[in-house]
């Protein structure tokens, strides 16, 4: 095989690993309603989550929590795809034409190639989570079976949804909160940078102890464990610095497309930042530097399911991946 086809059947292996961590992703944490709602809803609507969790169970049934997992389902596998396949093509090139030498990238390579796959990959989910928000938004109690009586939801599913937002804005209005979602997703620097730190550390400090570890402890100190645990603090460090810009994009996502608040793109996303940041509203007890604290309280609300879940599902995504590109005999994310 040429030079060429070796790079393009190399970059495929990296699209056919990210599938796998899709569908493991999937697997493992299901997209809950919590976060969304708790970002979205007017402040003082929920005491806290167990509050968020019992009004939607009570309000909406048990189903509730359930609402907008369809578009993530189906678009896991896709988004992962492009995400990692993406980074693999990034590292590859900076490997090649930058650093032009084998071996792991330098920590600001990596980063660098977690912020272009961010970007790509933001094209593919901006439309993905724009559906997903606007479902879960919905406040209508859900029932297995169709019942009369009640009103009656704005979408009645994602297909409806779908249709609803390209008959108001177009094609393009799929794609309204992208620079948002290009805003969020540029934390993927954060999070394959420091998955590379945290392999490269955690695994000599796992190494240097292995050999002589009791067999029920050795365990959690092999390679699989070490990325493992990796992957699901890198996840955590992408939750803790992209969280504000994840509740500016889920607001304008989850806009009327009757009466916008969020109209531009652009413009949509200033007014939003705004708001959150100072909103109307705004407490007394907010202002100012002693009211920074609070702030930062009130633009984390939602944080805790999100980054409960955020561990699990991103550690086992990416080991998923990692094994996929070891079996097919390439590297992967930590090379």
């Amino acid at each position: 095989m040429t030079e060429r086809s070796n790079d393009l059947v190399d970059r495929a292996k990296g699209f056919v690993a990210g599938t796998v961590s899709g569908l493991t992703k999937l697997a493992v944490g299901h997209p809950f309603v919590l976060k969304v709602r708790m970002q979205c809803s007017p402040p003082g609507t929920y005491k806290g989550v167990i509050d968020c969790v019992g009004g939607i169970v009570r309000n909406e049934s048990i189903l509730g929590v359930y609402k907008g997992c369809t578009p993530p389902a189906i678009g896991w596998m896709f988004t992962d795809a492009v995400l990692l396949g993406s980074l693999h093509t990034y590292r590859s090139l900076l490997t090649k034409h930058v650093v032009k030498r084998e071996g792991s990238l330098p920590i600001a390579y990596q980063s660098l190639a977690g912020l272009g796959a961010g970007w790509t990959n933001s094209f593919v989910t901006a439309p993905v989570e724009l559906l997903k928000a606007k479902l879960q938004m919905q406040k209508q109690r859900v029932r297995l079976l169709h019942a009369a009586g009640g009103p009656k939801p704005e979408f009645s599913g994602a297909w409806d949804c779908f249709r609803q937002v390209i008959r108001t804005g177009g094609i393009t209005g799929l794609w309204h909160a992208l620079p948002a979602t290009l805003w969020f997703r540029s934390s993927f620097a954060f999070m394959f940078g420091s998955y590379d730190v945290l392999q490269r550390h955690i695994g000599q400090w796992a190494a240097a102890r292995r050999d002589n570890a009791p067999a029920w402890i050795a365990w959690a100190l092999s390679p699989s464990s070490v990325t493992f645990i990796s992957g699901g603090l890198a996840a955590e460090i992408f939750w803790a610095t992209a969280y504000p810009a994840d509740v500016v994009k889920n607001r304008m996502m989850a806009d009327s497309i009757h009466a916008p608040r969020y109209p531009g793109a652009w413009s949509g996303l200033v007014k939003a930042t705004r708001e959150l940041w100072s909103p109307e509203n705004q407490s007394p007890r907010e202002r100012g530097i002693l009211g920074f604290p609070l702030r930062v309280r009130r633009i984390y609300t939602g944080f805790l399911p999100c980054a409960l879940r955020a561990f699990p599902t991103n550690a086992a995504a990416l080991l998923a991946f990692e094994t996929a590109m070891y079996l097919m005999g390439t590297r992967g994310v930590h090379g």
